[in-house]
């Protein structure tokens, strides 16, 4: 019998932009909330491809499944920086399928045109679920959207890509474990944050976490979402890159860029007209990086002065000197 399940490349989705004065600090440095917002422009567009060829088809030609939602940025690697002139491109392909998700793996490059240098600067993986609108026959309600089931794709031929879908179910598997069941388990306690501030010994100088906390708010505009009046994943995250160099700025008073991402979960989702309120905090320094707790949380008007978390993260980062050097952080008390 003939599988109809599709292939990892069948789906796989190429972008590139040139990068300007606004995406970048006064440094020069492209901001990492700008690459996290491209990153997650490319793993949607791959995954919504995959949902919508796998999904069966309706009598007017409509796919079953519309929209492809972020819930979880697995990992997140700052190889080399990036500059205002430069174009990034971002290739993203689909690595695993689990029942209810698929995980993307996007990789970032800058290419220098003038000179007609490349080089690999970010690469993460995302993980997207599928969700459809609520509601009987043509009467569909996006208020009443809902995850729906993921097709399997086929297993890699190829050494490599076999090796990378059983590491990427392996890895699943794990968190699935861990998690044990509870959907509000978070990324941060995965991490073992809670052992690790209990062993650490706060230095007798240095700033308290308090003089880092930042919150940032802003009301979600139709730019910033997709089909359903769903806001992209990539919204979310420039937010809280950017509030999580403002905690950064806060704490090392010099220019701060992120270098990695150790996860990111989205627990909500975040809809056209919510005020979007994002909190952090520095949580841990070392001689010459510091981590960023982030909370992003949601108020919508149908609800007025409950407010919901919809996404946790910690982001680390270090300072630069007028040189371009890491210069070491000041200690956390």
């Amino acid at each position: 019998m003939h599988d109809t399940r599709m292939t990892q490349t069948s789906s796989e989705a190429v972008i590139a932009r040139l990068l300007l004065p606004d995406d970048a600090n006064p440094a020069g440095n492209v901001h990492g909330g700008t690459i996290l917002r491209l990153m997650e422009e490319a793993g949607m567009i791959t995954a919504t491809r995959y949902m919508a060829s796998s999904f069966p088809k309706s009598e007017n030609g409509d796919g079953n499944c519309s929209i492809a939602a972020l819930v979880r940025f697995e990992t997140m690697s700052f190889l080399k920086p990036m500059f205002v002139g430069e174009v990034a491109s971002l290739s993203a392909r689909i690595v695993f399928t689990s029942e209810h998700s698929v995980l993307v793996e996007v990789v970032v490059t800058a290419e220098d045109v003038s000179k007609g240098k490349t080089r690999v600067t970010n690469s993460g993986q995302l993980w997207y679920v599928p969700l459809a609108p609520g509601g009987e026959g043509t009467k569909k309600d996006w208020k009443q959207a809902k995850v729906v089931q993921v097709p399997q794709a086929l297993p890699p031929k190829d050494e490599k890509g076999r090796k990378e879908y059983e590491a990427a179910k392996m890895q699943y598997e794990k968190r699935k474990s861990l998690q044990n069941g509870d959907n509000e388990a978070t990324s941060l306690e995965c991490l073992g944050l809670d052992k690790f501030r209990a062993e650490y010994v706060a230095p007798s100088d240095g700033r308290s976490p308090s003089e880092s906390e930042q919150v940032l708010c802003q009301i979600v505009l139709p730019g910033d979402c997709g089909k359903g009046g769903v806001a992209f994943g990539g919204f979310v995250m420039k937010l809280m890159d950017n509030c999580a160099g403002c905690s950064a700025f806060r704490h090392c008073r010099t220019n701060v860029v992120t270098v990695a991402i150790s996860a990111m979960d989205f627990v909500g989702w975040i809809k056209l007209g919510d005020l979007c309120t994002i909190k952090s905090k520095v949580v841990f320094c070392s001689a010459k990086s510091l981590e960023i707790e982030v909370v992003a949380s949601v108020s919508s008007a149908s609800a007025i002065g409950e407010e919901a978390t919809v996404a946790k993260g910690l982001f680390s980062f270090v300072s630069i000197g007028t040189d371009g050097k890491a210069l070491a952080v000041p200690p956390l008390r």
